[in-house]
């Protein structure tokens, strides 16, 4: 049979998500037109690939063997469309993880005339994230990888780590130090932008140092939080060190010492791309490593979280063969 490639991203997304309704807002399809492609290709291909029933969606045997291979024909079908076009196609990046200035580093990535091409976009999570780039919908993604996250069939490279600090109002009794250790927060609420279970960086941060993580409310963003600051004065919120600038006069930005937090940020991307632009942007990201010092590290000095440590450990343990 001839496949019929929006049948194919259908289930892709389907398989994804095990949610038909969440796999139809993806692709901006009613959940019955997502259904309709999906039977289609079931009745073409002469076996179910879903098992529907009371407690959800699950793959069958037959969608198991065939979500593999259904991948890697988006993909092909994309690199056709592009080796088509005359023009070089800008790279398609998605970000998340707002609240950590992901835009610095596409920055110092993209910038001047040796910086790729790329088109960025921000995604919800993670989660979106991997799915927008196994429906070959993006090219590459930035943000930190979570623990448990479902990322095995993606390549990986941690690029950047930093420091973070803590920002507080005028107002606050901390206010007046030059450095804060992480116990020195105990007793102050920390705002967080999301419920704490939902925050893998922040939930680790907090749940190791005893501190108290308290959800804010709707998250509108880093420059959401001089008014929260304002708001509520006694609390504070960890962002990167880098953030000189955030709320003005009206509050202090504090490093964090004894030790300092790092957050990871990770490339995340298919790997069977071809993108003569991710090539470029990897060879960016070399150069900022090496002139930026991204992946500055001292066990002595720095906190990771657990997935931090298993991505540098793996930066520092010597290849065989």
């Amino acid at each position: 049979m001839d496949l019929d490639m929006a049948h194919v991203r259908a289930f892709v997304r389907a398989a994804d998500r095990l949610h038909f309704g969440q796999a139809a807002r993806d692709l901006s399809l009613s959940q019955q037109a997502l259904s309709a492609r999906i039977s289609r290709l079931e009745t073409g291909l002469g076996v179910k690939l879903f098992v529907r029933g009371a407690r959800g969606v699950s793959l069958t045997s037959a969608g198991r063997r065939f979500l593999a291979p259904a991948r890697r024909l988006l993909v092909a079908g994309d690199q056709a469309v592009a080796s088509a076009r005359p023009s070089v196609r800008p790279l398609r990046m998605s970000v998340w993880g707002s609240l950590f200035f992901p835009a610095q580093t596409i920055r110092t990535l993209t910038g001047g005339e040796e910086g790729p091409q790329l088109e960025a976009g921000v995604c919800r999570d993670l989660p979106d994230a991997v799915a927008a780039l196994r429906d070959s919908v993006i090219n590459v993604a930035l943000g930190r990888i979570s623990r448990g996250a479902d990322i095995a069939s993606l390549a990986r490279r941690l690029i950047r780590l930093d420091a973070m600090a803590v920002i507080v109002s005028v107002e606050h009794p901390l206010a007046e130090h030059a450095e804060l250790t992480p116990d020195d927060l105990r007793g102050t609420p920390l705002w967080l932008p999301a419920p704490l279970e939902s925050l893998d960086f922040l939930r680790q941060f907090v749940e190791r140092f005893g501190l108290d993580g308290r959800f804010g409310g709707l998250d509108l963003g880093p420059y959401h939080i001089p008014w929260l600051l304002h708001e509520e004065p006694r609390q504070a919120a960890v962002v990167p060190a880098h953030l000189t600038s955030l709320g003005g006069s009206s509050l202090r930005l504090i490093p964090l010492v004894d030790p300092t937090p790092l957050y990871g940020s990770s490339l995340l991307w298919s790997p069977d791309q071809r993108h003569a632009e991710l090539d470029r942007l990897l060879r960016r990201v070399d150069t900022a490593i090496e002139q930026h010092g991204w992946l500055r590290y001292d066990k002595n000095r720095h906190w990771l979280p657990q997935v931090e440590q298993a991505d540098v450990a793996a930066l520092t343990t010597p290849r065989h063969g």
